[in-house]
């Protein structure tokens, strides 16, 4: 049976909503003659509405005359669902069937608009059925693998390719995204800039591979010392670092920084010119509370005051800006 029916009808979860018991068994009967499918029949709506969030179907067999809510109205809920899921660009889209015996034109075309890819007039013919059910599974897992593709794409744009942490892109967007969280919640928001200390005479003295291995090293233990999942750290640029500490205000964002600068002491990586023999980092902390009048950036600029103001004092230290307005 296998080599009748092609593989993307293979691992797949096909949802039958429809009124009537017997139309449903006839209906599933007739799917299980395809292999390693995995088929929910559910009789109402608001079951439906329930199994596609839990079961995540590769396509909705959709029966038009629906209790409580009509098929188009389920059909409008279905994809406001999906576009509340994803972005924009590449939301979930799971292919839609209408059922229905009654052949009424002006239905199709309001089914479609509404969201709907298809229609199959009952009673349902088996050969009819199977072949839709097959074109729409091997679609909707085309669509799957570009959106699979794109979100890579998105990872490998926003990720720096020698350290592995996020980029500077990364980083742009999390602050626009947490300083517009935070105004609207009123809580603080700080940023942490850091530096290698003394890193072009690493660089001259060991050379650039071992410069490189360096700054893997610091990404990552900086990495490791944020504890929270909503704090991030990305490479800014070079031998620069910074953290996006949401929610946390100006001591917190010192306590982090410190614990940041002692892991990248304790890498106890050696450096003829650095401080006492080793890699070391220096760090300026900001923190503010977001207002409508002011903007991110001039919070990264007083975290780039305070990091100026660390090197100054003589490196491998934490300088919190207190000129930031809190």
């Amino acid at each position: 049976m296998s080599d009748r029916f092609p593989a993307m009808a293979r691992n797949a979860t096909v949802l039958v909503i429809d009124p009537s018991p017997g139309d449903r068994a006839q209906i599933c009967e007739c799917l299980n003659q395809l292999p390693d499918l995995r088929i929910i029949a559910v009789g109402e709506a608001e079951h439906a509405l329930q199994a596609i969030r839990e079961a995540n179907p590769s396509l909705v067999l959709l029966d038009s005359t629906q209790k409580g809510m009509d098929g188009i109205a389920l059909t409008r809920a279905i994809r406001g669902w999906e576009q509340q899921g994803g972005n924009s660009a590449f939301a979930p889209w799971t292919p839609i069937v209408f059922l229905s015996s009654i052949a009424d034109e002006d239905l199709l075309a309001q089914g479609i608009l509404a969201g709907g890819d298809d229609f199959i007039c009952k009673p349902v013919s088996e050969v009819v059925l199977l072949a839709k059910v097959r074109a729409m599974l091997r679609i909707a897992a085309r669509q799957r693998e570009i959106c699979d593709v794109h979100r890579q794409l998105k990872e490998i744009a926003t990720l720096d390719s020698l350290t592995g942490i996020p980029n500077r892109r990364y980083f742009d967007d999390m602050l626009a995204t947490e300083w517009k969280r935070c105004l609207r919640t009123d809580t603080p928001l700080s940023i942490v800039l850091s530096d290698v200390d003394f890193f072009k005479q690493f660089n001259d003295i060991y050379g650039h591979q071992a410069g490189d291995a360096c700054l893997k090293a610091v990404a990552s233990t900086l990495s490791e010392s944020l504890f929270r999942v909503e704090d991030s750290v990305a490479r800014y640029g070079g031998e620069e670092f910074v953290a996006i500490l949401p929610g946390t205000d100006a001591n917190g964002a010192f306590s982090v920084a410190e614990r940041m600068r002692q892991s990248a002491l304790e890498l106890c990586i050696p450096h003829a010119k650095g401080i006492d023999g080793r890699i070391s980092c220096s760090f300026g902390v900001a923190s503010t509370r977001p207002r409508a009048s002011s903007a991110p950036q001039q919070l990264l600029r007083f975290a780039d005051a305070g990091l100026y103001a660390a090197k100054r004092a003589g490196r491998n230290r934490v300088s919190l800006n207190s000129d930031c307005p809190a």
